[in-house]
């Protein structure tokens, strides 16, 4: 299959086949999810936050030192709104990991298509597995973007630089799934978006943890 990118396709998350890059990488991510975000990962329910089965915690924070202005429920309700994120705050969470220095390209992109940054840096951190998973380190493709799930290496589509790959998602989720009319429009939720983005069923609640994670305090 060719690797050009179709924008009429609808994004597949690149761990949801049985791909090479899942298998490669799933240890080290899980471990990557462990030590940096709290993030374990239990037989039954997949992911949990701080030994917490909710995020209850998190449901009226403040302005904190990453700019996070409202409730981080309010963000997930909707990805259109402005994180306030500096590029060196997201720097700051990805430090250490193969998406450190990407702070600056996740603020330009809220910042021309208007997809909340954190959102942006959650789904990123999930479909690469931080930049480890064989897709992001040979295609740089951070989303897992066209890893269609009979051909998840295959088929997904190459990028120039990960800045690159953040930047075209973050267009193609403004237009398809985040504008009405669009695609795979379906609301501003990260539910919403998970309903149309993914195969895997628990994909906007593994997304809404990560992103719980960076905006802890």
């Amino acid at each position: 299959m060719s690797n050009k990118i179709d924008v009429n396709m609808k994004i597949q998350s690149s761990f949801e086949g049985p791909s090479q890059s899942y298998y490669q990488t799933k240890t080290r991510f899980e471990e990557i999810l462990k030590n940096k975000l709290g993030v374990s990962i239990g037989a039954s329910s997949g992911y949990s936050v701080g030994g917490a089965s909710d995020l209850s915690n998190l449901s009226s924070s403040s302005t904190n030192k990453y700019g996070v202005a409202t409730s981080v429920n309010s963000l997930y309700d909707n990805v259109r709104l402005s994180s306030g994120a500096s590029a060196s705050a997201i720097d700051e969470k990805l430090k250490g990991t193969d998406l450190e220095g990407l702070g600056a390209s996740f603020v330009k992109a809220e910042s021309d298509y208007g997809v909340n940054a954190w959102f942006l840096t959650g789904v990123a951190i999930l479909e690469s597995g931080y930049g480890t998973s064989k897709i992001a380190l040979d295609k740089n493709n951070l989303f897992g973007f066209q890893a269609y799930d009979a051909t998840p290496y295959a088929s997904a589509a190459t990028f120039s630089t990960k800045s690159e790959s953040i930047d075209y998602v973050a267009k193609y989720l403004s237009e398809a799934y985040l504008t009405p009319g669009g695609t795979y429009y379906n609301g501003t939720s990260v539910d919403s978006i998970g309903q149309r983005y993914a195969t895997d069923q628990n994909w906007s609640s593994k997304v809404k943890k990560i992103m719980a994670n960076l905006l802890s305090a």
